[in-house]
C-alpha cells in the first residue's frame, strides 16, 4: 500500500490540489507536516495523543475541531467530518483502504484525462463521490479514445451524468 498524507482533521490530502501541485506551492499533506500543520490544533492533539485522526479519539467529536467547514481552496462537500465519522465507525485501516482506492484513481485520472485545466474538478471528483460512482466511472474512462483535451471532455461528461452527478 502506498503511504497517501491525510488530515488529522479527516482532510483527504492525497485528494487535494495543494498535494497534487508541482513547485513551491506543493504541500506535502498534514500528516507529512504540510504547510497548515503548524498552527493546527488538531494536528498537536492527535500527535500527542499517538492518532492516525481524530475519529480514532474517544473524545471526537470535540471542541479543538471547533466548526470543520470545507477547505478553502475545495468545495469538498464537508469531507472531513465525513472522513472523521467513517473512522470512528470502521477504524482508521478500513478507512485508509478506501482513501487510498481514492488516491490511486485520481493519480490514474490526472495522468490520463487532465488536459491541463481538470485538476480541481478532478480533485473535487474523486472527495465527493462515492467509491462505487467513481469505480463505475473510471472503468468506462478506460475506454475513452482520442486526445488527452478530447479524453478530459469525455471524462468530464461521464463524471456529470453519472448517477453522483447532484455531488459536483
Amino acid at each position: 500500500m502506498t503511504d497517501y498524507p491525510h488530515g488529522y482533521c479527516g482532510m483527504p490530502c492525497a485528494l487535494c490540489t495543494r498535494c497534487r501541485t508541482a513547485g513551491k506551492s506543493r504541500c506535502p499533506g498534514c500528516s507529512c507536516d504540510g504547510y497548515y500543520t503548524e498552527p493546527c490544533k488538531v494536528h498537536h492533539c492527535c500527535r500527542s495523543k499517538k492518532l492516525e485522526q481524530c475519529g480514532e479519539c474517544p473524545e471526537f467529536p470535540c471542541v479543538k475541531l471547533g466548526n470543520m467547514g470545507d477547505f478553502r481552496d475545495l468545495n469538498t462537500n464537508n469531507a472531513k467530518m465525513r472522513n472523521c465519522r467513517a473512522v470512528a465507525s470502521a477504524g482508521f485501516e478500513a478507512w485508509y483502504a478506501e482513501y487510498a482506492e481514492r488516491a490511486d484513481m485520481l493519480t490514474e485520472a490526472l495522468e490520463n484525462y487532465n488536459d491541463g485545466r481538470m485538476k480541481r474538478f478532478l480533485c473535487e471528483l474523486f472527495i465527493r463521490r462515492s467509491i462505487s460512482d467513481l469505480r463505475d466511472i473510471m472503468l468506462r474512462a478506460r475506454n475513452l479514445t482520442g486526445t488527452l483535451k478530447e479524453k478530459g471532455k469525455a471524462l468530464r461528461e461521464l463524471a456529470e451524468s453519472s448517477s453522483g452527478k447532484s455531488d459536483l
